[in-house]
């Protein structure tokens, strides 16, 4: 392979003129990309739910791939086409040995990408979810309906979930816990049992059809006219499912890239125009984790491919703890998270990233003390401990505010509350609030060794907090016991942050009753 690779990356292997090639690669396939032309090579593979392991199989899927997507995208897929070995020179649409196939698709603006204009922070994206809104109902409407399969539609989600859930057995010890999978294991069990009435009747009304089965950010190029492109050629029974399996992919998705609001304009835009559609909102919460948890897997079978570089592979294992905690949050009911510990111990990167993990509200004492200040957040106050900013009196008006937005957003959705809580009253406030508003707590003590927050206190920079190692002695010191209690999760910092969030939502699921 390393061979094809060298020769594939030679301008000189493409019948179009190019200056250059680049390359991607996913778990199932490797795409070179000339300045206007993309060549999709599939893998030699059998993962069971794709065999791509002979060159006869390999024509056929990629026949199938054009044809696929020409239903949405007429004009991007130009054909198939050979790759020959004549004497050590590789051509596409050469002479000599013929030794694999590949897709040929115009090449669009990568810069016109969902995901990389996501990642660009772009201006405007918001104001586009109406097209996009539209493009998606367009899609839909045009995929054929499928009725009478040779197994129910209920039938496939069981046996969807029960392959996707023994092919991540994989990541158990590296990208899972055991523990996590057996949770989302049990709770989309449970799922299935409660939904399977609504499954009937969406099959039989019509929302079951051949569609798409790939609808992620990355797939969409938000050119003029939306291309929506890449829909799964290898397997009928990824591709054919419910409308809203499909929207559901890419709500997800959306949120992973933390950019729920997008989620939640498009699913607005969405239901103005598609208003017959009853059912949508009680399937989402189940197609979401769903899908984050084939995007879990699919990234865990990139982490492990051999011939990936070791960079890739990193981090296909990172993207892969992500979105299996995705689809862990789907499955929490709205919970508050008090989040207390030192200066220094990583309270606001847990917090951060337990908040994408579950679309909580994130509130930071050290942004809050600031704006009550009057003071830009990123600007450093080096009172000294307890005076000025940090007396006892702006303490418990920061705290006072907190309690009053976590007010605000329970129990419509989880909170998270990021702050020191170094006297105990303030802690009992908060978990008293929980019990009030009827919502399930945890109280989280991160916790690391003090050389080491020391440390990362002397290296931050451009933060809200002021925290400095010379204050770190006093705030210990002033620091109520923790006191043990059912809801008290210690959480060691010194570990990788997604795992950490991934203990603390099976320790949180599991006192909400696992598969409930």
């Amino acid at each position: 392979m390393d061979f094809l690779h060298q020769k594939l990356l030679d301008p000189a292997a493409y019948p179009d003129s190019t200056t250059r090639v680049s390359f991607r690669e996913t778990h199932i396939s490797r795409v070179y990309l000339t300045d206007t032309r993309a060549y999709k090579l599939k893998k030699p593979l059998d993962l069971g739910f794709l065999d791509f392991s002979t060159l006869a199989k390999r024509r056929h899927y990629c026949q199938e791939e054009v044809r696929l997507n020409r239903r949405f995208n007429s004009d991007t897929y130009l054909g198939v086409c050979g790759l020959y070995n004549n004497c050590g020179e590789i051509r596409f649409n050469g002479s000599g040995q013929l030794i694999d196939y590949a897709v040929c698709m115009r090449r669009l603006p990568e810069t016109s990408m969902l995901n990389q204009m996501i990642f660009s922070q772009t201006e405007g994206l918001r104001e586009r979810m109406p097209e996009l809104a539209q493009s998606l109902h367009e899609l839909f409407s045009r995929a054929e309906v499928c009725r009478n399969e040779d197994a129910s539609n209920p039938q496939v989600i069981i046996n969807n979930c029960i392959e996707n859930f023994e092919q991540t057995k994989l990541a158990i010890g590296e990208e899972l816990t055991s523990e996590a999978h057996q949770l989302m294991q049990s709770h989309t069990n449970h799922n299935v049992q409660a939904l399977k009435g609504l499954f009937v009747q969406r099959e039989q009304a019509g929302f079951v059809r051949d569609g798409h089965g790939d609808l992620h950010t990355a797939n969409i190029c938000m050119s003029t006219p939306i291309r929506i492109y890449d829909c799964i050629e290898f397997n009928r029974r990824f591709r054919v499912n419910d409308v809203a399996s499909e929207l559901a992919f890419l709500l997800m998705d959306l949120e992973f890239l933390n950019r729920r609001d997008l989620s939640k304009s498009l699913l607005q835009y969405y239901q103005d125009q598609q208003d017959n559609d009853p059912g949508l909102a009680q399937l989402l919460p189940f197609y979401k984790a769903y899908r984050a948890w084939v995007r879990g897997k699919v990234e865990a079978i990139l982490s492990r491919e051999h011939d990936v570089d070791d960079k890739q592979r990193r981090d296909a294992a990172n993207m892969a703890c992500r979105y299996f905690n995705l689809a862990l949050g789907y499955a929490l009911a709205p919970t508050l998270f008090v989040v207390s510990g030192l200066m220094g111990t990583g309270k606001t990167t847990f917090a951060s990233a337990l908040a994408k993990a579950t679309g909580a509200k994130h509130y930071r004492s050290d942004v809050i003390r600031k704006q009550m200040g009057g003071i830009p957040e990123f600007t450093a106050v080096h009172s000294q401990y307890g005076k000025g900013l940090y007396s006892e009196d702006m303490t418990r008006w920061t705290y006072a505010k907190l309690i009053e937005m976590t007010i605000k957003s329970l129990p419509r959705q989880s909170v998270i509350v990021d702050a020191s809580f170094a006297k105990a009253s303030d802690r009992q406030m908060f978990l008293q609030l929980a019990l009030e508003k009827r919502v399930p707590s945890c109280f989280l003590f991160l916790q690391c060794p003090d050389d080491l927050a020391k440390n990362r206190l002397k290296v931050r920079q451009h933060d809200a907090s002021d925290g400095r190692a010379e204050l770190f002695s006093k705030q210990k010191g002033h620091f109520d016991p923790i006191i043990p209690s059912e809801n008290l999760i210690h959480v060691d910092t010194t570990k990788d942050v997604d795992q950490n969030v991934q203990q603390v939502l099976c320790q949180a699921l599991m006192g909400q009753g696992g598969s409930r």
